[in-house]
C-alpha cells in the first residue's frame, strides 16, 4: 500500500483495520476514507548475514607481531603501543598489549 496524504491538511493518512478492509484516517483533521486493500504485514523476518572470514584469524589482535610472553596468559605475541610523552623531560610511554587476552604491560627504561 502506498503512502496517502489527506486532501484537507496534507498530513499522512494512517491505515486502521476495520471489517472488510481498511479505513485511512487523518490525525490532524477528522478526514477518513474507506479502502479495499490486502492485509498489512505486521511482522517481518530478519535475515541474518553470514559472518565473512570467520575462522581465518586465530589471534584476537592481528597487530600483535612482537615476540613477548604475556605474564597473565602466557601467549607469545604482543602489540607495541607507543603512547608518546606527557612532559618534555620524560621518555616515551611504551606498552606491550597481549594479542590474545589484551593484558597490557608497561615497558620502562632500565637504569643500573
Amino acid at each position: 500500500m502506498a503512502v496517502k496524504f489527506c486532501p484537507k491538511c496534507s498530513s499522512v493518512l494512517i491505515p486502521i483495520p476495520k471489517k472488510g478492509g481498511f479505513v485511512l484516517k487523518c490525525r490532524q483533521c477528522d478526514f477518513f476514507k474507506k479502502i479495499q486493500a490486502k492485509p498489512l504485514i505486521e511482522t517481518e523476518k530478519i535475515k541474518h548475514k553470514p559472518k565473512v572470514g570467520e575462522g581465518i584469524v586465530r589471534d584476537k589482535n592481528i597487530f600483535a607481531t612482537y615476540h613477548h610472553k604475556c605474564k597473565k596468559c602466557g601467549y607469545g605475541k604482543s602489540q607495541i603501543l607507543d603512547l608518546g610523552i606527557f612532559y618534555s623531560d620524560e621518555d616515551n610511554l611504551i606498552m606491550l598489549e597481549c594479542g590474545k587476552c589484551g593484558y597490557s604491560e608497561r615497558v620502562s627504561k632500565k637504569t643500573s
